[in-house]
């Protein structure tokens, strides 16, 4: 894909950044509607997008790929663990921000924010890979992360089986039963799961958009240890894994492109989420966030554009 296009679909997607932000700022829309929102992204819409992206003729191939992308995301934890760890010593953070900022360097937004960019750049099978690399890291925020957010807050999280009970993790299992089952969905089942999941991209980045503009900007750019962050988050590990990656596979193939840009996206959004629920810092996490998905802005954009030119 030409460096042109690439940067004209990232564009195109950040700015539907745009009617979310109008109406934070504007009090159009108010918080309830904003996780009204939410809700029908993360239970109906984004369900929908996992199935129809998973919807792919079966072959060795794809099999041999899903267990590179699972092998890669394990990777991309330990490198993102032990960068954490230099860099909280290094800030002499407390434990409670320790974890937290240790949370937000695991987990980037593969979800909200990787999956629509892949589909914009790389269509179906750039969502199909995208999807697989947000599952397995949903496995990884479940247990991992719980423990994390368990030892930010002080509180006790256990693990239970209904973390894993969710439409998010259910769509994946059904997604790849069928992947593997070689069972085609007929099309009057497939055509409006695909219309429904096509409004996964515009909602995300109207949520997005929103909870920019309930941010003040002197807030947002106020704490010094955010920015040492995210420029960890967002530079720091894609060029490691890029590296990695490039010693490892002989040429830059499209699982490798969605690899690397799944690396560099911003901090994952349930990060607030957690926070919120579990008691932690929710104001730090929600800076975290929206500080690091200001600037992916640029950073997503060069790496997508590195990618296609090495």
């Amino acid at each position: 894909m030409a460096t042109t296009q690439i940067i004209t679909s990232l564009i195109k997607l950040f700015l539907m950044i745009i009617p979310g932000y109008a109406l934070g700022k504007s009090n159009v829309m108010n918080e309830e509607q904003s996780k009204g929102l939410s809700t029908i992204i993360v239970n109906v819409t984004w369900p929908c997008l996992i199935v129809i992206s998973l919807q792919r003729d079966f072959s060795r191939e794809l099999c041999i790929n899903m267990g590179i992308l699972a092998v890669g995301m394990v990777g991309a934890v330990i490198i993102a663990f032990f960068l954490a760890r230099v860099l909280c010593k290094g800030m002499k953070l407390d434990k409670a921000k320790t974890y937290l900022i240790t949370f937000m360097l695991l987990f980037g937004n593969t979800g909200f924010m990787g999956i629509p960019v892949c589909t914009v750049l790389y269509g179906g099978e750039g969502t199909f890979y995208a999807a697989l690399i947000d599952a397995v890291q949903d496995v990884f925020i479940f247990t991992v992360g719980i423990l994390l957010i368990e030892r930010s807050t002080g509180n006790h999280i256990g693990l239970s089986i209904k973390h894993f009970l969710t439409p998010g993790v259910a769509s994946i299992v059904i997604g790849l039963g069928l992947f593997v089952g070689r069972i085609t969905l007929p099309e009057i089942i497939a055509v409006p799961m695909d219309t429904v999941g096509s409004a996964t991209s515009p909602l995300a980045m109207i949520v997005v958009g929103y909870q920019l503009g309930r941010l003040s900007f002197k807030d947002l750019i106020s704490d010094k240890r955010l920015y040492v962050m995210s420029a960890v988050r967002l530079l720091i590990m894609p060029l490691v894994f890029l590296a990695a990656v490039l010693i490892i596979f002989p040429e830059m193939n499209l699982l490798c492109k969605v690899l690397i840009v799944e690396m560099a996206t911003p901090v994952a959004a349930c990060t607030t989420i957690y926070a919120q629920q579990y008691g932690g810092d929710v104001g730090f996490a929600t800076k975290g966030v929206m500080l690091s998905t200001v600037l992916s802005i640029v950073t997503l954009s060069a790496f997508a554009v590195i990618v296609e030119i090495i």
